[in-house]
């Protein structure tokens, strides 16, 4: 009997063949309950980790996505479930790993697939299209449509991207209109006629709602 249950590959023998005892393996078997995904990461994303836990910035579970080469993003969800215990000094990155569910059998163990770590804990910001940032001498910056629809510079702090839009850590309001398309012909103080449009399509609105 088995250890474990799970997936069996080919047997590697079948009766009448001489095999030895405790030598020759007569077939495999993976477990496919859940499956682990391995990466390493350098050592400066590694550092940056450890300050965001040691100052409280982090939340208590660490959640993983998964995407596989096929699909769009990383619309798996699964946990962080073990960090080494030290760096690999040839390389000067660190073993990680994940735990994901696959009682559907959607993972196959050996398959390809992209990591996303969330490294810090939940906080709230505004999500924009990139095309509504501009660049004032190193500096980013959009417009903000005020009450008589004139165009108002406003800084803000970028990060990074999320199934496509720019999440912006400060700088704009939920209510804020901006302008997104034509920015390079619409000055600060310039009355303009908006025509509002949705900041993201209903495939992405759905990405971002599997990601709370």
């Amino acid at each position: 009997t088995a250890p474990i249950s799970g997936r069996v590959s080919r047997a590697q023998f079948t009766a009448g063949n001489i095999v030895s005892a405790d030598v020759t393996p007569l077939t495999s078997v993976v477990s496919t309950d859940k499956v682990y995904a391995y990466f390493d990461a350098d050592e400066r994303v590694y550092l940056k980790y450890s300050e965001l836990a040691r100052n409280g910035q982090r939340g208590q579970s660490t959640p993983v996505y998964l995407g596989l080469s096929n699909e769009t993003g990383n619309p798996h969800l699964g946990q962080m479930n073990f960090v080494d215990n030290q760096v690999n000094p040839k390389t000067g990155t660190i073993r990680g790993r994940a735990v994901f569910d696959n009682r559907d059998g959607q993972f196959t163990p050996g398959l390809y697939a992209r990591l996303k770590l969330v490294g810090s804990a939940t906080y709230s910001a505004v999500l924009i299209n990139d095309e509504a940032v501009g660049t004032d001498l190193g500096k980013k910056f959009v417009l903000v449509m005020d009450k008589d629809n004139k165009a108002d510079y406003r800084a803000v702090e970028l990060g990074p991207k999320l199934e496509g839009l720019r999440i912006v850590r400060s700088g704009l309001n939920k209510e804020d209109r901006i302008v997104v398309k034509g920015l390079q012909r619409v000055r600060p103080g310039s009355a303009v006629s908006p025509e509002e449009t949705p900041m993201a399509s209903d495939t992405t609105l759905a990405a971002l709602a599997q990601q709370r």
